[in-house]
C-alpha cells in the first residue's frame, strides 16, 4: 500500500497524452487549447467611443459650453472627421470610431439640445481629455499571445478566440472512456430491486462527473460477477477505449476479480492499495496498448471520491491542461489527520469562506454526500496543516 500523494504521482507519470485535433469553435467549449492564439490585430483596432454622446475638442470647453452639431458617427461606420470650424461637435454612439480631431466625449446625459442643431453642455460637467475613449491597442497589440496552450476553453476564452478570427482551434482529442460497474447485486435504474439488490448508481454518478468535466462517455456498462463474461467485456473495452473506469470488485475478497483479471489481460499494475480513506482498495493499471485503467471501490462515496482525486486530474494532464494550484480552505472545526493515512473529508462551504465537516456515516452513505459541497484532503497525523486542498463535487 502506498501513500495517496505517491499514487497520484505515479498515475500522472503513466498517463499518456491524448493528442491533438482540430475542431470548430462552436464545438470547442470545455476542450483544452493546444496551440497559442495571438491577436491578429490591435485590440481595440481603433479609438473606440465608450458612451453615447458628443465628441468635441476639450480645449474649447474651457471658454464655451454651446456647440453646433456638425455630424454623426454611428457604430459600425468608418471614422468621420470633425470640422475645423470652432465650437462644433459630432454626435457619437457607443462602439463608434472616435471622430478625427476630437479628444473628449460628453455623455448624452450631460447635455441639453435645442431645435436649432446646437447642444449645451451642463456647467457641472468636468471635462477630461481622453475620457470615455477606449484607445487603440490599449488592451493588446497585434501579435500578442492572448491564449496559451494548456488553457481550458470557457466562455471568456471562446470570446477572445472568436475576436481573433480563430474559427478552427487545435485542441486536445477527446478520450474514449468506458465506465464499468460490477456486482451481481446491481440492477438497472428502471428495475424494482429485491430486498437483497441495489439499483446501479455508481456508473451514473461517475459518468455525470466526467461529462461535467468535459469528457463525454463512450459507453456505460454493468457487469455481474461472471468472470468469463466479464473478461470478454473488459477485453473488448481495452481494444476500443483509451480509459476504463471501473467500480467494484477491486478489493481482496473472494469475489473481487478485477485485479487478477486485469493482470491476466496483460495490463501492468501501477499500484493497488492506497493509504487513504475512503477508497483504500483503489488501483491503477496500464493496458497493453497504453490504455489507462482506474479501478475504484464499489462503495459509492469511495468511488466518487476516487474519481475526483485521481481520474479527473489525470484526464486534465492527458489533455495538456495546465493544472491550477488547488484551492485552499480553512476549516471552522478542528481537523485531526488519521495516522499514516490521507483523509478525503466531505465538507460544506460556509458563508465566511471556511468549511465545516460534513462526513458521511460510512463509505456507502451516498445520500449523506448531499450535505457536502466537496471534500478536503487531510494529510496524515504526522503532517498537520492549517489550510487544506478543497475539491468540489461535479
Amino acid at each position: 500500500m502506498i501513500s495517496f500523494q505517491k499514487a497520484l504521482e505515479l498515475l500522472l507519470k503513466h498517463t499518456p497524452s491524448l493528442g491533438v485535433e482540430r475542431c470548430r469553435i462552436e464545438q470547442a467549449a470545455g476542450r483544452v487549447l493546444l496551440r497559442d492564439i495571438r491577436a491578429d490585430r490591435a485590440f481595440p483596432s481603433f479609438d473606440r467611443v465608450m458612451m453615447d454622446g458628443y465628441a468635441l475638442r476639450s480645449t474649447e470647453l474651457r471658454t464655451r459650453r454651446v456647440f453646433h452639431v456638425a455630424g454623426a458617427a454611428p457604430a459600425g461606420r468608418p471614422m468621420v472627421t470633425l470640422s475645423d470650424t470652432p465650437f462644433t461637435c459630432v454626435e457619437v454612439m457607443t462602439g463608434a470610431p472616435l471622430p478625427a480631431g476630437t479628444d473628449c466625449i460628453v455623455p448624452v446625459e450631460e447635455i441639453s439640445r435645442t431645435g436649432t442643431g446646437e447642444i449645451t453642455v451642463a456647467a457641472s460637467f468636468e471635462f477630461v481629455a481622453g475620457r470615455f475613449i477606449h484607445r487603440a491597442g490599449s488592451d493588446a497589440g497585434e501579435g500578442t499571445v492572448l491564449l496559451r496552450s494548456g488553457r481550458l476553453l470557457g466562455s471568456r476564452e471562446i470570446g477572445v478566440a472568436a475576436s481573433c478570427g480563430a474559427g478552427w482551434l487545435e485542441v486536445s482529442r477527446l478520450p474514449k472512456i468506458a465506465v464499468i460497474a460490477t456486482g451481481d447485486e446491481l440492477v438497472a435504474v428502471d428495475a424494482m430491486p429485491a430486498a437483497h439488490q441495489l439499483r446501479q448508481s455508481n456508473a451514473h454518478s461517475i459518468s455525470c462527473a466526467l461529462q461535467r468535466a468535459g469528457y463525454p462517455i463512450t459507453r456505460q456498462i454493468t457487469l455481474g460477477d461472471d468472470m468469463p463474461a466479464a473478461e470478454a467485456v473488459l477485453r473488448d473495452q481495452l481494444a476500443d477505449c483509451d480509459w476504463l473506469v471501473l467500480t467494484g470488485a477491486v478489493s481482496k475478497g473472494a469475489r473481487d476479480f478485477v485485479p487478477g483479471m486485469l493482470d491476466a489481460l496483460g495490463c501492468t499494475r501501477v499500484f493497488h492499495g492506497v493509504a487513504q480513506r475512503p477508497g483504500k482498495p483503489a488501483g491503477c493499471w496500464v493496458g497493453p496498448a497504453g490504455q489507462m485503467i482506474m479501478a475504484l471501490p464499489g462503495n459509492p462515496v469511495s468511488a466518487l471520491t476516487g474519481l475526483h482525486a485521481f481520474v479527473l486530474p489525470a484526464l486534465a494532464v492527458a489533455s495538456g491542461r495546465v493544472l491550477p494550484p488547488p484551492r485552499l480552505v480553512i476549516p471552522e472545526d478542528r481537523i485531526t489527520g488519521l495516522p499514516g493515512m490521507t483523509h478525503h473529508l466531505p465538507v460544506k462551504l460556509c458563508d465566511n469562506g471556511r468549511t465545516k465537516s460534513a462526513a458521511t456515516g460510512n463509505s456507502g452513505d451516498f445520500i449523506g454526500l448531499l450535505e457536502s459541497d466537496g471534500f478536503i484532503t487531510v494529510p496524515d497525523r504526522g503532517d498537520p496543516a492549517v489550510a487544506f486542498p478543497f475539491t468540489p463535487w461535479l
